[in-house]
């Protein structure tokens, strides 16, 4: 059922989308966007005469990018319980539905679909709610209201049965009260087994959709004609709903996001440490310290964002099973904080290597290098293997040779992740 309606009957104005499109196999199509279901997308070049029509199915598509897009907004912050979030210019709800007002529309959706929402006005793309998320309790037993009290976060577990556009209606103690929102940095519903702001893993074929006003997950999306705006259908705990979605507020649509294996996530086959201390090697300490581990770090496009990554240090050997139906490897390498010394990457499938990198440089050279991204063919293979080890020889400059340490190489593996 479709729940988003526009507040003026009319059909939106403007010429289709200018739209680029990243293919899995590293081609990209620029044009007018004339169609797209959830089966292909058709696009028109105009700069030919007559113009060229170029039909993609979509699991040949990796991205699309859109030309152009709406001014960044201000609004409240609302997440949904999938880990969509995004910003609102006006929120009400009941015990049954939610009404989410965005420009010139208003989208109705079930209210079980929204697990959170800040009151504080913020930017776009600016979390102002991620610090009561944060300390939130870890086993509520009921809706949730957060008051800031001079310093500190107040959370007064009630039930949470109406929002209006002045109070949030509780019911605490068998007593209906009105709060108004003025006095609210928050709300969260009771969601059991489910954290508000938690990374979840993407489901398969789950597409990820971008917005100055935030991230929307989604099952599938087509473009209405009629209307002029994106149909997107969204997994619900009961039904998935389908909402249509303003046609300038999308930035680009990721039909990759689902088909990516995140493998700070995934238990490798083997992996193996020696940190090179010879019978300290050994030690159980030494190995937990040394052996990789997840950890989040900042986004190097956007500094809001944070980005899962494996802490690797040299002379480790980390090998992952690679699924029958998998297209690419993708990773970004960089130096740990704190590390000195050069260090090589080699990169094997089925124990052919397929690349080989070295990652920093010293601390004479008085550089930084920029973090090495690698986007490797993976068809057919069934063991991906990174290897992480000193430097076998120095490094040459313009003037001086790169000294070498074998204690302070770690690298950021960031983002590692297989595109089925």
């Amino acid at each position: 059922m479709t729940l988003w309606a526009p507040l003026k009957a009319a059909a939106q104005q403007g010429t289709e989308p200018n739209v680029t499109i990243i293919c899995s196999s590293g081609e990209i199509l620029k044009g007018k966007l004339t169609r797209l279901d959830d089966k292909s997308i058709s696009v028109s070049d105009d700069a030919t005469v007559p113009p060229v029509r170029r039909n993609v199915k979509v699991p040949l598509i990796r991205k699309i990018a859109f030309a152009s897009r709406s001014a960044e907004p201000e609004g409240f912050l609302i997440g949904l319980l999938n880990g969509s979030h995004l910003l609102v210019d006006a929120i009400s709800a009941n015990d049954s539905k939610a009404f989410l007002t965005i420009g010139k529309s208003v989208l109705e959706l079930p209210r079980n679909s929204i697990h959170w929402i800040g009151f504080q006005k913020t930017e776009s793309g600016v979390l102002n709610a991620s610090e009561w998320l944060e300390e939130l309790p870890e086993n509520p037993v009921a809706d949730i209201v957060v008051v800031k009290r001079d310093d500190a976060w107040q959370f007064i577990e009630c039930a949470i049965t109406e929002v209006t556009q002045e109070d949030i209606i509780v019911l605490l103690d068998g007593e209906t009260i009105p709060v108004s929102r003025n006095k609210i940095a928050g709300i969260c519903w009771l969601q059991p087994g489910k954290r508000p702001g938690e990374e979840t893993e993407p489901k398969p074929q789950e597409i990820l959709l971008t917005s100055p006003r935030g991230t929307i997950r989604c099952r599938r999306i087509s473009w209405n004609e009629t209307r002029r705006c994106w149909d997107i259908t969204i997994a619900s705990t009961k039904e998935d709903f389908t909402t249509c979605f303003p046609a300038d507020a999308l930035s680009s649509i990721d039909y990759s996001f689902g088909r990516l294996i995140d493998l700070t996530r995934r238990t490798p086959a083997n992996s193996q440490t020696d940190p090179y201390f010879g019978g300290l090697a050994k030690d159980p300490a030494l190995l937990e310290y040394f052996a990789p581990r997840r950890i989040t770090i900042t986004d190097g496009d956007d500094q809001e964002r944070s980005i899962p990554a494996l802490l690797t240090h040299p002379r480790t050997e980390i090998t992952w099973s690679i699924p029958a139906d998998s297209n690419r490897f993708q990773a970004s390498f960089s130096p740990a904080k704190n590390s000195t010394s050069p260090t090589v990457v080699v990169i094997q499938v089925d124990n052919t290597e397929v690349f080989q990198g070295v990652i920093g440089t010293s601390v004479k050279a008085g550089k930084s290098d920029g973090p090495l991204a690698v986007d490797l063919p993976l068809t057919g293979g069934r063991q991906l293997k990174i290897i992480v080890d000193f430097l076998k020889k120095p490094l040459h400059s313009a003037s001086e040779k790169t000294s070498v340490s074998l204690l302070s190489g770690p690298i950021q593996i960031e983002k590692p992740r297989i595109e089925r």
